[in-house]
């Protein structure tokens, strides 16, 4: 089946996902990590895109550009088959490096904006590995000192300085975020989106709404990607509830 055209932001923004091919692991070493972020300084100095953030996790990348001038998929194949050439290179490894598609996500508004780039900074603590200052490869060091590779006074100017940034970025009450990348959530997502779609509503709380309130939340949960097995899984409610939601009209 063919895939669509890439989705398109209206601000120009980005978050992208670039995981390794069977979800193998793509940085062996610092060595590796210093050498991707090589080849994004020379991307950055070849295209007309800024980075304004980047996470290197072990078998993926977070990175959130600015686009300008349409150059997103040139960008990030010169990033991949460059960082490609040295891996194989280093690691005698056969093969594709990268996944053969990699994910895009348009940004529409300021607020995803700043979301977007909390989530891409937490995203070791998400994984368990580390809190954000403690993180080497991850961008938010130059939040907080010399940027080198991001471009950081937008978003520290929409969160007033550093220390607005480290507030933020910190902050245990902030919005959650789901970068949605398919038509329908993995199970193993389900949890992270389904919050993301109803915050700061909670999933427990929806059974004790006023129905036509749950209603407007199960309706959410559909848009967000999440199937009717999900929906009731997470919420305890009964398929027909769901489905009684889901046909209802909006008011």
């Amino acid at each position: 089946m063919p895939r669509g055209p890439r989705k398109l932001s209206e601000l120009g923004f980005y978050h992208i996902i670039m995981k390794g091919a069977g979800n193998q692991v793509i940085f062996e070493d610092d060595a590796d990590h210093e050498a991707f972020l090589q080849m994004l300084r020379r991307a950055r100095e070849k295209y007309s895109l800024s980075v304004l953030a980047w996470c290197l996790m072990s078998n993926h990348v977070h990175l959130l550009v600015e686009d300008p001038k349409g150059e997103l998929s040139s960008f990030v194949h010169f990033v991949t088959t460059t960082y490609a050439r040295h891996f194989n290179d280093r690691w005698g490894h056969v093969g594709h490096v990268f996944s053969s598609r990699f994910t895009s996500v348009a940004v529409q508004s300021d607020e995803q904006l700043l979301v977007t780039i909390r989530y891409i900074i937490r995203n070791p603590s998400k994984a368990g590995l580390s809190e954000p200052g403690s993180y080497r490869w991850s961008s938010y060091s130059e939040y907080l000192g010399t940027p080198d590779i991001s471009e950081t006074s937008l978003i520290l100017e929409m969160v007033g300085g550093t220390r607005g940034f480290r507030e933020f970025i910190d902050d245990p009450d902030a919005a959650p975020y789901y970068p949605r990348v398919s038509v329908r959530v993995p199970d193993e997502d389900a949890i992270e989106a389904a919050a993301a779609a109803i915050w700061p509503e909670s999933l427990d709380s929806l059974k004790t709404m006023d129905p036509g309130e749950r209603a407007t939340h199960l309706r959410r949960l559909g848009e967000a990607g999440l199937s009717m097995k999900q929906i009731g899984r997470l919420t305890g409610l009964g398929r027909y509830v769901i489905e009684k939601a889901m046909h209802q009209k909006c008011v």
